[in-house]
C-alpha cells in the first residue's frame, strides 16, 4: 500500500513538474516573439522619421534638465548628422547611485530609436523619467523650439 501511494504521489510530481517546464517554454517563446515583433517595428519607426526628416535635428551640442528622484538631472544630447549621436549625464548628485545605474538604460533606447519616447525602466522610474525628460528638453532646443 506505501508502495503504491508513494508512486502515485511520484507521478504526480512529475506530471505538475512537466506542465510547470511546458508552460515556461511557451512563455519564453511568446516573449521571443513578441520582442522580434517590437523591434522590427521600433526599426520600421526610425526607418520612417529618418526618411520624412521628422527627427532631423541641427547639429551641436544641446542641455536640458529635469527633475528625477533626488533632484534635478542635467543631460547633455550630442546631435551630428541631424541624428542623436551620444548622450550624457552632466549632473545628478542627488540621485541614489543604484537607482541612477538602472536608469541609464534608457540611453541606448533613445539613440537607437533617435526619440526620447521610450519606455521608463522599471525599479527607477523616477530617475529614469528624469534622464527622459532632461534629453527631451535638449531636443527641443536641437530642434529649433
Amino acid at each position: 500500500m506505501r508502495r503504491r501511494y508513494f508512486l502515485v504521489r511520484s507521478v504526480n510530481i512529475l506530471l505538475i513538474a512537466a506542465l510547470v517546464f511546458a508552460y515556461q517554454m511557451i512563455a519564453l517563446d511568446r516573449q521571443d516573439k513578441e520582442a522580434a515583433a517590437l523591434e522590427k517595428v521600433k526599426q520600421q519607426q526610425a526607418e520612417q522619421r529618418k526618411a520624412s526628416g521628422a527627427a532631423a535635428f541641427r547639429d551641436g551640442e544641446y542641455t536640458g534638465s529635469a527633475e528625477g528622484y533626488g533632484g534635478a538631472i542635467e543631460m547633455k544630447v550630442t546631435v551630428s548628422g541631424g541624428a542623436i549621436e551620444k548622450i550624457d549625464i552632466v549632473s545628478a548628485s542627488g540621485e541614489d547611485a543604484q537607482y541612477l545605474n538602472m536608469a541609464k538604460g534608457v540611453i541606448p533606447e533613445i539613440i537607437e530609436s533617435q526619440s526620447p519616447d521610450v519606455d521608463t525602466v522599471s525599479g527607477a522610474t523616477y530617475s529614469s523619467t528624469g534622464i527622459i525628460n532632461g534629453v527631451t528638453a535638449a531636443l527641443r532646443k536641437a530642434a529649433g523650439q
